[in-house]
């Protein structure tokens, strides 16, 4: 019996069946490798959200800290019309405590004035009551 070459139908078969459990292995290979990738980019994604939240509730709270202590200096804060009041008190008691100096300094430039005057008759006095003596 001689054996023929080539291609027969049962060997066409044989080969077509064999290339496609190979592409279709090769498929699934590639289905898996990609299904994987996805799953690794979707968990990655997943932690960066998580990171990005957690960054995102840490800036909150500082803004919110910070909102705090401007309240916190706000209610801290002189209003104008009290500082206003407040500096007009402070004004009308240094005027007072000014004129009485004014005052007290007069009394004291007439004192010395009036001992002067004194101290000038005196010796004036003294003077005539010498001349006449003589």
């Amino acid at each position: 019996m001689m054996r023929r070459r080539g291609w027969t139908i049962d060997t066409l078969h044989e080969h077509l069946s064999v290339r496609l459990a190979e592409k279709d292995q090769r498929d699934q290979q590639r289905f898996d490798a990609q299904s994987q990738a996805i799953k690794d980019a979707l968990q990655a994604a997943k932690e960066a959200v998580a990171k990005a939240e957690t960054a995102t509730e840490r800036r909150f709270e500082s803004v919110n800290e910070f909102r705090a202590q401007l309240a916190d200096l706000v209610a801290r804060l002189l209003p104008r019309t009290e500082y206003d009041a407040a500096q007009k008190a402070l004004i009308e008691k240094i005027d007072s405590v000014a004129s009485r100096l004014d005052r007290a300094e007069g009394t004291k430039t007439g004192g010395r004035d009036l001992w002067g005057y004194l101290a000038g008759a005196a010796g004036l006095i003294v003077a005539v009551v010498a001349l006449i003596l003589r």
